[in-house]
């Protein structure tokens, strides 16, 4: 967890029910499920799978590590 998700969920760390070969979007809508308020990032949220940053539908397996990262924004 990093930034505002790291202060919403009070925690460095969550654990998701999803299913082995699950994309993503499974644990993008898993973590909105059990926090809502961070659904207004949805479509802007980054995720990585293995410190690398990938698409929504790529499939993740049990042993994969997942980061999500609010949104980045810039100033004007």
């Amino acid at each position: 967890m990093f930034g505002r998700y790291k202060d919403v969920t009070e925690k460095d760390k969550v654990q998701l029910e999803i299913t082995e070969g699950d994309t993503l979007w499974h644990v993008v809508d898993a973590f909105i499920k059990q926090y809502p308020a961070v659904e207004k990032d949805k479509k802007f949220m980054m995720v990585s799978k293995n410190n690398m940053y990938v698409s929504y539908d790529t499939r993740i397996t049990e042993k994969d590590e997942i980061t999500l990262s609010p949104p980045v924004v810039s100033g004007g």
